[in-house]
């Protein structure tokens, strides 16, 4: 479980303070499916930041189980949390090093497994199965999609207690985000946040958080959201305005 109690968050720009996340309170159940939405700069990056631990949070104010954040080590909460970026970051080894990333410990997924989660054997297979095929760096000549598949195959592989997805579902087509999440929605013994700004990805999540200006703006099932008639129903139909466009 995730208790995240009246967090706040501030930075000054241009002697200006921004409040990146301000008093924000929410619960995470344990295996819950939570999905985290809002426009940019709502404060929802800032939070897997503190998550993370990339930036520092005050006492007593998230707590993973009964565990205060402040106290754990950082090393111990790397280890229990997988974190798959916006960003795609691949060595130049073969695609199998790039999913284990120098962790190869009997607590993880088989690479294999990761991978069929990540949906890598549609139109990676060969290259993954082969030992000696190199990857050039960063993936140069790999498609954004391709590059965000590995890179969420990685995050599948550690198998840690909490995933935490940031916005990485954006260079996917719809059938290859169906795959993925048909999969995530099989996972058991896994507790996972996923921040999107496509709603598609995160309209079957047991409970959705709408950031807003760096507060929590609306919380509950996609369906309890469009009946509120408020920000997430707005995104949703924008959005689904902007695909009838697309295939028009």
């Amino acid at each position: 479980m995730i208790q995240l109690e009246n967090i706040c968050k501030q930075y000054t720009n241009h002697n200006h303070t921004v409040h990146a996340v301000d008093n924000v309170s929410f619960s995470v159940a344990e295996n819950e499916r939570v999905g985290i939405a809002g426009g940019s700069g709502s404060g929802k990056s800032t939070l897997f930041k503190l998550l993370i631990g990339l930036q520092e949070c005050p006492e007593k104010s998230i707590y993973f189980g009964s565990q205060d954040l402040a106290t754990v080590s950082l090393s111990k909460l790397r280890n229990s949390i997988a974190y798959v970026p916006t960003q795609s970051y691949l060595l130049g080894t073969t695609i199998a090093e790039n999913i284990k990333f120098g962790k190869d410990l009997s607590m993880h997924e088989t690479v294999e497994l990761a991978a069929q989660k990540a949906d890598l054997y549609r139109d990676l297979g060969d290259l993954l199965n082969d030992d000696l095929h190199e990857l050039a760096e960063e993936g140069h000549y790999l498609s954004g999609g391709q590059k965000q598949r590995i890179n969420m195959a990685r995050g599948f592989y550690k198998n840690a207690p909490y995933l935490l997805l940031d916005d990485c579902f954006s260079a996917l087509d719809a059938v290859t985000v169906t795959t993925i999440l048909n999969s995530l929605h099989n996972v058991k013994d896994q507790t996972i946040l996923c921040i999107s700004q496509r709603l598609e990805v995160i309209e079957k999540a047991d409970k959705i958080i709408v950031f807003d200006e760096g507060h929590i703006a609306e919380e509950g099932t996609h369906e309890e959201l469009l009946n509120l008639n408020g920000l997430y129903k707005t995104l949703y139909e924008a959005q689904k305005g902007e695909a009838q466009n697309e295939n028009a």
